[in-house]
């Protein structure tokens, strides 16, 4: 049995589900599943693809990243893997050497490179999106583009706020005042 995350419970309780047959409650826990769904999805595929590469599933994460988010300093992939500096520059020596990824000069701070995929790691990458496109595709044939849109958005505001949620600052234990 699945646990009911404390959130999908206040959420269904403030407001009522439209059909009387399905609560909201019940929708959204199908949405929360299916989201751990294609979390588990897309790690399987990443595990395929670093297998395909010949490196670690750390490496295709930190080729996400920067395929994300093009110009990444290694300090900043550093903090969004949670790695060390020296582990860093040990991943991206590898994935330069296998020739997935390239160090540029920072042109606003001569002591720092950026990082970018080279064509074959955006060729790498862009075998994973493949078979997301295909699996949307898939499921979206004969959906209107309206809802097509609809499922965009929802989704890219989903991972909007799970970025937000895991760079934001844990709330701090209350303080002991028994002493």
């Amino acid at each position: 049995m699945t646990s009911v995350p404390r959130q999908v419970d206040e959420l269904a309780q403030a407001q009522p589900a439209e059909d009387p047959g399905v609560t909201r409650k019940d929708g959204l826990l199908r949405i929360v599943q299916g989201l751990r769904r294609v979390d588990t999805g897309t790690y399987a595929l990443r595990i395929r693809l670093a297998e395909k590469l010949g490196i670690g599933t750390i490496d295709i994460n930190a080729m996400a990243f920067v395929g994300e988010v093009d110009g990444l300093t290694p300090r900043d992939l550093g903090k969004a893997l949670n790695i060390t500096t020296g582990s860093i520059t040990a991943m991206v020596d590898r994935l330069e050497s296998k020739g997935f990824m390239v160090r540029k000069p920072n042109p606003t701070d001569r002591r720092s490179v950026l990082l970018h995929l080279s064509p074959e790691g955006t060729d790498a990458m862009q075998w994973a999106n493949d078979h997301f496109a295909a699996a949307a595709a898939a499921l979206l044939q004969g959906s209107s583009a309206e809802s097509i849109v609809d499922i965009a958005e929802f989704l890219e505001g989903i991972g909007q706020r799970l970025m937000a949620a895991a760079s934001a600052p844990e709330p701090s234990a209350p303080e002991d005042t028994d002493s």
